[in-house]
């Protein structure tokens, strides 16, 4: 009976000593709540957003970022937690939701454009995930770099007609920020990362269409500025 009480103790000890250290190194010294309301609220404020948006971490090891749009709420799981390498990442995955829910907080008629749209408003909240985080202070590459990490990848025969798959939004992300944000990919900090350097490897189709439409825009430009 002593031992059972004692190690009935000893498992309390434990499970405290890792609720109060956490599991990943991103909330090793930060709770994650507080780390989410951070992210989330200096992604607002850097764009001027005057509508009311609250954010929760759920403790669920199920890896999501939702939204609700009935609570105007975004929740952050710990189980995303497993893939962030930094807080520039968490503010990825959470200025995707921003994007989201700015749409979806613009009436009932634009609610109805997305649910009969939905690839298309996919990447324009991509496209804005982008904008967010550079009004904020953060590298847009690092949308780039958990979209590898967690978007699905589905096969041509499983076409989806709600969602790109992960390489086609990435490949779309890389040309926006190509074309609109281009300093970031001349000095790229997330050049030698593993899964950037997977996401070079399986879009070299598509980053040579994008610099070769850049090239012939530039060249029309130049050529209409010398007539």
């Amino acid at each position: 009976m002593r031992l059972l009480r004692c190690l009935f103790i000893l498992s309390i000890i434990l499970l405290a000593i890792t609720n109060c250290c956490y599991s990943y190194p991103l909330t090793q010294t930060i709770h994650p709540q507080q780390l989410i309301q951070q992210t989330g609220f200096r992604l607002l404020n850097a764009n001027g957003y005057e509508k009311r948006i609250t954010f929760y971490y759920s403790s669920k090891q199920e890896p999501f970022v939702k939204i609700s749009n009935r609570n105007k709420r975004i929740t952050v799981s710990k189980g995303i937690f497993s893939y962030l390498d930094n807080e520039e990442e968490l503010a990825a995955v959470i200025s995707l939701e921003i994007a989201k829910l700015i749409d979806v907080q613009d009436g009932v008629f634009r609610r109805v454009a997305i649910g009969y749209s939905p690839r298309k408003y996919e990447v324009k909240a991509d496209k804005k995930a982008v904008d967010l985080m550079v009004n904020a202070g953060y590298n847009p590459v690092a949308l780039i770099n958990i979209m590898n990490k967690t978007a699905d990848e589905q096969n041509w025969f499983e076409y989806n007609i709600f969602s790109h798959n992960g390489s086609e939004r990435s490949a779309y992300i890389y040309n926006y920020i190509y074309n609109k944000y281009p300093l970031f990919i001349a000095k790229n900090d997330y050049f030698t990362d593993d899964e950037y350097q997977n996401f070079l490897r399986t879009t070299i189709n598509d980053r040579k269409k994008t610099r070769l439409i850049k090239e012939l825009k530039v060249k029309k430009q130049t050529d209409n500025s010398t007539k």
